[in-house]
């Protein structure tokens, strides 16, 4: 028991490591910058996302030189859509079948694009007013590759399931560490990029294989020596993921994550290992306490569960909008992340199939 109390509590230190720090971009409505920018959107059956973001691009206080809708053989109605709007359209009827995912939506993107900077965004991604010159901002400032995590925007009930996702995610990409380490990679849903720091490392080529093509276009990134910076969406950027149903959760998740722990440096695997375990004692040993009858253990681990909810409700807060009531379920969420977990990692271990946007893809080894 007292080797229990020690991992509860190690885990809530590790959290202050873990999420001490949450990067956001500048608000600012007056940059100025010469360079021309040209927004992708790959988007496969995105009918109900996309003419929202659209409209938020329109409403943008800097001025954008393009916006770029590739069609990635959508069934629903996205090309009328984007045509409705007045955009440039790329309708893709020649998928390669070795690319995998929204890779090579983003490429034919990146190809027709005229502009020296490329925004990619993904359909379900809102914008504020300021978003696009707070992400010029941050790109002048530091003339790098600049992505964003966006504020994660729930609704429902089965949506609170994605919590634990948000929030290990952070932290596993190094973005809010106390101790510096090497970033995994981008942030799928927002990267802008300079074309020609693209074309340096073959652009979305070089991730034509991966299922987590933000990640492999990182690593590709860091490989030719080009920096990036993370951060995240707060009020500017913010998305509502999976909003098809738990169904669409579930296979979300399970694409991504097994790949995604694989890539995260060791020690930080470590150290969110001993989060996660400490989350999870907190809920296994109140029953252990009851079962023995040790009412002092039981206090203490009450003790504990209470502080793990301010914890929780701390750092999600920084992540998401998610309801009152869900650091208090976080048992509940806990269980479904290992399930989706472990399910993402036989899936990627047998080379097994996952469904993504109505394909069927295989995880590589």
């Amino acid at each position: 028991m007292i080797s229990s109390i020690v991992l509860i509590f190690s885990g809530l230190i590790l959290s202050l490591l873990l999420f001490y720090y949450f990067p956001t971009l500048k608000n600012d409505s007056g940059v100025k910058c010469s360079l021309k920018i040209s927004v992708i959107i790959p988007a496969r059956n995105e009918e109900i996302n996309l003419p929202l973001i659209l409209q938020d691009l329109k409403n943008q206080n800097f001025p954008i030189y393009e916006i770029i809708c590739v069609d990635d053989e959508s069934v629903d109605d996205t090309a009328k859509i984007a045509q409705s709007f007045g955009v440039k359209l790329i309708k893709i009827t020649d998928k390669p079948a070795d690319w995998t995912g929204k890779s090579w939506a983003c490429q034919k993107g990146a190809n027709s694009a005229t502009g020296e900077l490329l925004l990619f965004l993904d359909a379900d991604v809102r914008l504020g007013p300021d978003a696009i010159s707070s992400l010029i901002k941050t790109y002048e400032e530091n003339k790098c590759v600049v992505s964003v995590a966006p504020y994660h925007m729930t609704n429902k009930f089965y949506e609170q399931f994605s919590l634990f996702f948000n929030l290990i995610q952070i932290p596993a990409n190094a973005t809010s560490t106390l101790i510096k380490f090497k970033n995994a990679g981008l942030y799928g849903p927002v990267i802008l990029i300079h074309k020609e720091t693209y074309l340096s490392v073959e652009g979305h080529n070089s991730a034509k294989n991966s299922i987590v093509d933000d990640l492999a276009l990182g690593e590709k990134l860091t490989q030719k020596g080009h920096s990036f910076k993370l951060f995240l969406g707060a009020s500017d950027i913010s998305f509502r993921m999976y909003s098809g149903g738990f169904s669409d959760l579930l296979h979300g998740w399970t694409k991504n994550y097994a790949t995604g722990a694989l890539k995260t440096q060791p020690l930080l695997f470590l150290f969110i290992f001993v989060w996660v375990a400490s989350c999870i004692s907190t809920i296994i040993l109140p029953i252990q306490a009851i079962i023995t009858n040790n009412w002092l253990y039981l206090f203490i681990f009450i003790f504990a569960y209470a502080f793990w909810v301010l914890e929780i409700n701390r750092i999600s807060r920084k992540i998401g909008h998610f309801k009152p009531y869900t650091p208090f379920c976080f048992p509940l969420y806990m269980a479904v992340f290992l399930y989706v977990f472990l399910i993402s990692f036989i899936k990627k271990f047998f080379h097994l199939n996952v469904i993504w946007k109505d394909r069927k893809i295989k995880l590589e080894k």
